[in-house]
């Protein structure tokens, strides 16, 4: 077996020193005696503190009867534990991060040539049911974000603080294996906080490009209307072109690319909308809403045992996510699809009540989102159904009430599903 298949322990040390260790053979113990394979120089830890055991492809953590104990993710290790990706051990001072290899995925579409509509919905179906281990009660929620993911867009989550924005997103992350960096958007960020930048190197007396958060799989772009329009506009590039130009040299982000940004409603304090341009580059739009009782009495019945968060791994790989993006774009759509959704997108243009209508890159997005729906449901072709169910979270955050109008209509959907009853659903053949 090559080494790069045997998970990894990186080891935090408390002067921020790190260094990791191969797991690769069947026991490794860990303590502050010096035949012990992990070593704790500093002697705070029993001579053999916990040791990691390999049982067919599992890796299991046993605590050897120390006086201190051993705690996986904040809860104290009572007998033995199975380690999944990115579990943190602690052992005295010593923290430890378990990292398994991106291999040997159940649900991988790798490789295919074509359309494979079985794979596709595995593969969907395996991170809903991840997801919503942690993400109670929501799972149209759940669904419209992997559609929107599967549909190589991005995702603008709006609602009030502590509904679940944030955990949605790191359930996300956590699903896939892949690189995910969070970005707490603040008034006095700057665009090379997220982008990167060119910094001199006194050792080699030459500039060299330090990389931004924004290089990485699945980004989460939190409370993303607390900053400056000129730091929201920093994300133009890296949303439509997949790419920053820094210092005029163009880099090209890592796929699978997915932006997930949060936001408190506008009438909170301290916020800065977003321009236009801006919010036409997020695929879809989502909006929470509280749980119903019997979902929130299970989210305060899982919060006994510290974060839900650290009782899921990743279980489908980067390289599963861009083969699914891309066998997504050659679902059937037919030309009465098509202009089905040109017809609801004109429709919009000429509304009396509206400031703009929507762009061909809406309606782009649209027929995008009902491919990526259409394979999530294991079908090969676009049906109107999927158009009608997608049209209000892809096409609502682009448009917007004229001032005069607002008291008769109330909200853009409302102009939108007037719009939609009144155009022919068209008769397919499927």
């Amino acid at each position: 077996m090559a080494s790069s298949n045997y998970p990894t322990l990186t080891i935090q040390y408390d002067n921020f020193r790190s260094e990791n260790f191969l797991l690769d053979s069947p026991r490794v113990t860990i303590g502050s005696d010096p035949e012990c394979n992990i070593v704790d120089t500093k002697n705070l830890l029993a001579p053999c503190h916990a040791e990691i055991q390999t049982r067919g492809k599992d890796f299991l953590i046993t605590d050897c009867g120390a006086p201190d104990g051993c705690f996986i993710n904040g809860n104290i290790l009572e007998h033995s534990h199975v380690l999944r990706h990115n579990d943190v051990i602690q052992l005295g001072d010593m923290v430890i991060i378990f990292h398994v290899p991106a291999a040997g995925s159940d649900a991988s579409v790798s490789g295919a040539a074509r359309f494979d509509g079985a794979a596709l919905k595995k593969l969907a179906r395996r991170l809903e049911e991840n997801i919503a281990k942690v993400f109670k009660g929501k799972p149209e929620t759940i669904r419209n974000m992997l559609v929107c993911l599967l549909a190589d867009g991005h995702l603008l989550l709006e609602d009030a603080p502590g509904v679940g924005k944030s955990v949605l997103a790191q359930a996300l992350a956590r699903s896939i294996f892949s690189r995910y960096r969070r970005i707490q958007f603040t008034p006095d960020m700057m665009p090379s906080d997220i982008t990167g930048m060119n910094m001199y190197d006194n050792n080699s007396g030459s500039f060299r490009f330090v990389p931004g958060p924004i290089f990485g799989n699945v980004i989460l772009a939190d409370e993303i209307n607390r900053t400056t329009p000129r730091t929201q506009s920093s994300l133009l590039e890296c949303m439509s072109e997949s790419a920053v130009t820094i210092d005029g040299e163009t880099r090209i982000l890592p796929k699978p690319f997915f932006v997930i940004a949060t936001q408190n409603p506008e009438d909170y304090h301290g916020t800065y909308p977003l321009p236009e341009p801006q919010l036409d580059r997020f695929m879809m739009r989502l909006s929470i809403g509280y749980p119903d009782p019997g979902a929130e009495l299970e989210i305060l019945s899982g919060s006994r045992s510290g974060n839900m968060l650290n009782t899921i791994s990743s279980v489908v790989r980067a390289n599963d996510v861009v083969c699914a993006q891309s066998l997504v774009r050659q679902i059937e759509v037919s030309d009465a699809i098509k202009s089905y959704i040109i017809a609801i997108a004109d429709a919009t243009r000429k509304h009396e009540a509206l400031v703009n209508g929507c762009s061909p890159r809406a309606t782009l997005a649209l027929m995008r989102a009902c491919q990526s729906l259409a394979a999530c449901e294991e079908r090969d072709y676009v049906t109107p159904q999927d158009v009608t169910r997608l049209y209000e979270v892809v096409l609502a955050h682009r448009l917007s009430l004229k001032l005069r109008w607002k008291a008769q209509w109330k909200s853009v959907e409302n102009v939108l599903a007037d719009i939609v009853s009144r155009i022919k659903i068209p008769e397919t053949n499927r």
